[in-house]
């Protein structure tokens, strides 16, 4: 219980930021404690944040999701519904006065105290400068609207490379892929037969890979420039269909075989 006590303090330090945002908003909360007088407005902005944040520090309230069945990796999304922001705004705007020029003037000035506090996230190297309107990169749509162009069907599966796979679904959801962002997720023990053979080795092995592959029922494989084969795909019995940019799209004339095979009882 005392572990899941400190782990629920940690989520809430990583998750708030522990910053001068968070000071503020533990000030203006104080404030609307001793001063807020209406019952309903209490519960609101007083009594609801306190209950949240003593569930969620709570190891009982950690076990009772637990029990629910959520993934534990998203009990953090708990600290979503405390109004931290609400909380702020109203108790700056309550604290200037009641008329409607100074409220005016507490709103601006927490607008300004916000601002200072928080960060100027536009300078992460982690954001840059979106490609297109879908905000995703460039190659994905290139890529998938190549593979359109070749087959009709409302449902195709491909084998992307990592660099496109957590962006396909996001451009065309009609496209199936044998896995998906959840062999990127280091917390967890996961992993699956085609990423093995297709990320893991510095050399794939054709064989293998259109063993597991054919496993699937991948129609499709999308290879990077960058990645080694011991023997080329069209030696392996793949159809070349076109290369865009970095990437190079192949068809396994055996699933695409099957496929009519089964058009035949399934039309469509």
């Amino acid at each position: 219980m005392v572990n899941l006590f400190i782990i629920c303090l940690k989520t809430v330090r990583d998750f708030m930021g522990m910053k001068l945002l968070l000071v503020l908003t533990v000030a203006v909360w104080l404030y609307l404690l001793k001063c807020e007088k209406n019952k309903t407005l209490r519960v609101i902005f007083v009594y609801a944040p306190l209950i949240t944040m003593l569930f969620f520090v709570c190891p009982l309230g950690y076990k009772i999701y637990e029990l629910s069945r959520l993934d534990t990796d998203t009990y953090y999304r708990i600290l979503w519904t405390v109004p931290c922001a609400m909380v702020t705004v109203y108790g700056m705007v309550r604290l200037i006065g009641e008329k409607a020029k100074t409220r005016i003037i507490g709103a601006v000035t927490c607008i300004l105290l916000i601002a200072l506090c928080g960060d100027y996230v536009y300078d992460s190297p982690l954001l840059y400068k979106s490609e297109n309107s879908y905000a995703i990169p460039g190659d994905t749509i290139t890529v998938v609207d190549a593979l359109r162009e070749y087959d009709d069907h409302p449902i195709i599966t491909a084998l992307f490379p990592n660099v496109l796979t957590l962006y396909v679904r996001q451009y065309d959801s009609m496209i199936r892929m044998p896995y998906g962002r959840e062999v990127f997720d280091l917390r967890k023990d996961y992993t699956h037969p085609v990423y093995e053979v297709f990320e893991l080795p510095e050399v794939i092995n054709m064989k293998k890979l259109l063993d597991t592959t054919r496993e699937f029922e991948v129609q499709y494989i999308v290879f990077y420039a960058g990645q080694k084969t011991d023997i080329t795909p069209e030696e392996a019995g793949l159809k070349y269909i076109d290369k865009k940019g970095n990437y190079t799209i192949y068809q396994d004339p055996e699933i695409a075989e099957l496929i009519k095979e089964w058009e035949k009882y399934y039309p469509g």
